[in-house]
């Protein structure tokens, strides 16, 4: 079975808040999640668990695609190191990046 993504994840831990105020116990919830979405036992109870320590509905973060771009080898090991030495994917780190440089570009326009 495929790794649900992180928007399918928190459209299903939502789903589980708005069980868990309607039905009546978790043993139901957890049959509701399990029939509903196909999964395990085990991601049903971790879904159900998420759903119990969130204060609100989790925010749905957009879909993402793959966007290759041509970088200097120097620039490409510059990123890895940064990203590593910051515990986070190239992915995430590039992310960071572009959305904080995007906003200067904004604010000088």
């Amino acid at each position: 079975m495929a790794k649900s993504s992180e928007a399918e994840q928190a459209q299903r831990v939502n789903a589980t808040i708005q069980l868990i105020e309607k039905k009546a116990s978790g043993s139901e919830v957890l049959r509701e999640i399990i029939s509903r979405y196909g999964v395990s036992r085990r991601q049903a109870y971790r879904y159900l668990q998420v759903a119990q320590q969130a204060s609100a509905p989790l925010a749905i973060p957009d879909e993402k695609s793959v966007f290759t771009v041509k970088l200097p080898r120097p620039l490409i090991v510059q990123v890895r190191r940064q990203a590593r030495q910051e515990r986070t994917s190239i992915s995430a780190w590039a992310e960071q990046a572009l959305r904080l440089r995007l906003g200067q570009c904004k604010s000088h326009g």
